[in-house]
């Protein structure tokens, strides 16, 4: 492998408050390369005090922080469209001030879109995790496909979506099949002790309890109300210690969090606007249970042999294993699987659909051979 010549200088873009754990174990590497500097830019979510101001566990991490402009946001469609302008605009000054040799990108989210745009158009190489994969429940689906034409480089969460990318006619030397870095925090065993989690979270760990983190739908925003209150009615019956968490900021947020106040005097559930990153993983760990839509169900929950009752079409099309039952948004429906993993002793095979934990050292490696390169944003479109 040929060795970078001078130091290089990579930005993460971040947004979202689950997103940023992805990029801990790459960070971590990073930390012991001599040649390859990073800095952090945080946006949306991150800076909102509604959805817990998540900016500070960024900066427990590094100091190496960007914070862009803070945007109020609002559940409407217009916010969101608001948020990738603004992203845009935001980005354009700091690019313009001093350009990146690569900017790392992940997901699909409305400020990644904003992120990408603004460094195609000043020629930054974009590093994009995890397209390929495929979510035909809202927007996240084309706006993933049109950051993948963007990005220079790709890393791939499994072969699958992997195979997706080379079919968008991108050149393979491109891709590459990484997996999911959240799995190398899991790998390492990234968690905290039983009686931690129990003081902190007034729970009893020899006892059933379950997580709850369901977010809108895009292309069922109207019905957002109608579906967290058919899981809610589920959760009333049952009354089983449940750890709530905020949604994402995707619209029609504010109709789940309006009926999560609602029920807030309820001694079973526990509301939180954000929980830590690695108490949020302890909590996975120990849960007997997740319930809602949320790609962590399909995702890192196979890794931990967790049950998953995913709600709806949101992460429809995703690849999953055979932990993941998958339910209607209907409160009988949900009860009846509740009910039924509850008494069920099987214990899921690890599932390794998404990596083995060894993702970041990996996509480090590609990181320092891509940097030898002189053609990143060059791209050829290939036929098959």
């Amino acid at each position: 492998m040929k060795k970078i010549k001078k130091n290089k200088t990579i930005y993460f873009f971040t947004g979202k408050r689950g997103g940023f754990s992805h990029f801990i174990p790459i960070l971590r590497v990073l930390d012991g390369e001599q040649r390859i500097n990073y800095k952090i830019i945080a946006s949306d979510m991150h800076l909102s005090d509604y959805f817990g101001k998540t900016i500070n566990e960024v900066k427990q991490y590094t100091k190496n922080v960007i914070q862009l402009k803070k945007i109020n946001l609002k559940d409407s469609i217009k916010n969101r469209l608001s948020v990738v302008s603004s992203t845009i605009e935001s980005l354009s000054r700091v690019f313009k001030k001093k350009k990146p040799d690569g900017l790392l990108l992940l997901g699909d989210r409305a400020e990644v879109l904003g992120a990408a745009i603004s460094a195609m158009h000043f020629n930054i190489p974009i590093i994009h995790m995890y397209g390929g994969d495929v979510t035909q429940g809202g927007t996240d689906e084309p706006t993933r496909h049109a950051i993948t034409k963007m990005s220079s480089i790709h890393l791939t969460s499994n072969f699958d979506s992997y195979k997706n990318v080379l079919n968008m006619g991108e050149e393979r030397w491109r891709v590459f099949n990484t997996g999911l870095t959240s799995l190398d925090l899991l790998k390492t065993k990234y968690f905290k002790s039983k009686s931690y989690i129990e003081n902190k979270y007034n729970l009893n760990l020899a006892k059933p309890f379950l997580i709850l983190l369901q977010h809108s739908v895009t292309w069922q925003i109207k019905e957002a109300k109608k579906q967290i209150e058919e899981t809610i009615t589920s959760l009333n019956k049952l009354k089983l210690p449940t750890v709530v968490i905020y949604p994402c900021s995707d619209p029609g947020f504010d109709s789940i969090i309006k009926i999560y106040k609602q029920n807030k005097k309820k001694s079973f559930l526990k509301l939180f606007k954000n929980i830590e990153i690695n108490d949020f993983y302890s909590l996975l760990k120990y849960s007997t249970l997740l319930i809602g839509n949320s790609s962590c169900g399909i995702t890192e929950c196979g890794f931990l042999n967790k049950p998953v009752i995913n709600l709806g079409i949101r992460q429809k099309g995703r690849l999953s294993g055979k932990n993941v039952f998958h339910v209607d948004h209907d409160n009988k429906k949900i009860t009846k699987k509740i009910l039924k993993i509850l008494k069920m002793k099987k214990l899921y095979t690890n599932s390794n659909i998404y990596g083995d934990g060894y993702s970041a050292k990996n996509i480090v490696k590609v990181i320092k051979t891509i940097f030898t390169r002189q053609d990143l944003v060059k791209k050829k479109f290939v036929r098959k």
